[in-house]
């Protein structure tokens, strides 16, 4: 979509990739996980964040700075690089995926991946009395996901029904771990393999 920055690439962590696959193998005989986004560059979350952000500010000139701030992360996160509070995509530990058919194609979700629509929500039709046909095969398809998805250990993230983590801060949050498995991670290079080579070269000549 012409994001800086973006990669064409899905990265995740093991630990994650190896759980989306057992997402998938669970799945009822005809359906199968479409991975929208994994690892994100900061600076693709600086961007988004800004954008959305900008957006809200536009339709609603009159909002206060602690109400965009408000609004802008319920659906895109802080871009932060801390290691005591990276944003979650940054980590490798947050996955955006939704639910395909045996042909790729998606199932009807409610809404579009990424909108910023209250209908967004997960349990967006949970609370309603009467659903048209579309909403009860949204939220039908809604929980399907969550459950397979829960099932494996991620949590979900309740403002995005395609949000899930796995070992990041959200996870432990949502989850009541102590503490994320997972901080900030780049992409491997072969400068950062040779650096590390010639670091751990080092520290056991230094041992010896």
């Amino acid at each position: 979509m012409g994001i800086p920055g973006a990669i064409n690439e899905c990265h995740l962590r093991e630990g994650v990739y190896r759980r989306l696959l057992a997402v998938a193998r669970a799945l009822p005989a005809g359906l199968t996980l479409l991975v929208l986004d994994g690892w994100r560059p900061w600076r693709v979350q600086e961007y988004l964040f800004e954008a959305l952000s900008e957006a809200i500010r536009e339709i609603h000139p009159a909002i206060s700075d602690a109400e965009l701030l408000e609004h802008t992360r319920e659906f895109v996160a802080l871009p932060s690089q801390s290691a005591d509070a990276p944003s979650p995509h940054l980590t490798g530990g947050a996955v955006d995926v939704t639910l395909c058919d045996a042909d790729g194609l998606p199932l009807p979700m409610g809404t579009l991946f990424d909108a910023a629509l209250p209908t967004s929500h997960t349990a967006a039709f949970e609370h309603r009395t009467e659903l048209n046909d579309d909403e009860r095969a949204a939220r039908d398809n809604r929980r399907l996901l969550y459950h397979a998805m829960t099932a494996q250990g991620f949590t979900n993230l309740p403002s995005e029904w395609w949000h899930f983590d796995f070992g990041d801060q959200l996870w432990a949050h949502y989850s009541g771990q102590g503490q994320a498995l997972y901080g900030p991670a780049e992409l491997d290079s072969i400068e950062s393999r040779w650096r590390r080579q010639l670091q751990q070269q080092a520290q056991d000549r230094d041992g010896r």
